[in-house]
């Protein structure tokens, strides 16, 4: 999948980050009180999920739009942001 125009790669990366965000989040509550094992488990399933989302929306958008390459800011930037839209819904 390429993104035809700038704005709809933009919100496809945003839209990534976002989830991405939401995972980690979620990950770190559900493994409270797990065995080291279990941690493991559940952290290469979120990895698994996080790399599947990144492949399918951040990466497109960066290959079609170089300038989309999310820095560390953009990055903890887009995830404040959209997590405060979706919560405002």
């Amino acid at each position: 999948m390429t993104p035809p125009t700038l704005e709809c790669a933009r919100i496809i990366r945003d839209g990534g980050i976002d989830a991405i965000a939401a995972l980690n989040a979620a990950l770190a509550d559900a493994i409270g009180g797990l065995s080291l094992e279990q941690q493991t488990a559940m952290k290469q399933a979120f990895a698994h999920a996080m790399g599947e989302v990144i492949d399918a929306t951040i990466m497109p958008s960066v290959r079609a739009y170089p300038e989309l390459e999310p820095d560390d800011e953009t990055w903890r930037s887009v995830a404040k942001s959209q997590a405060t839209k979706r919560a405002n819904r």
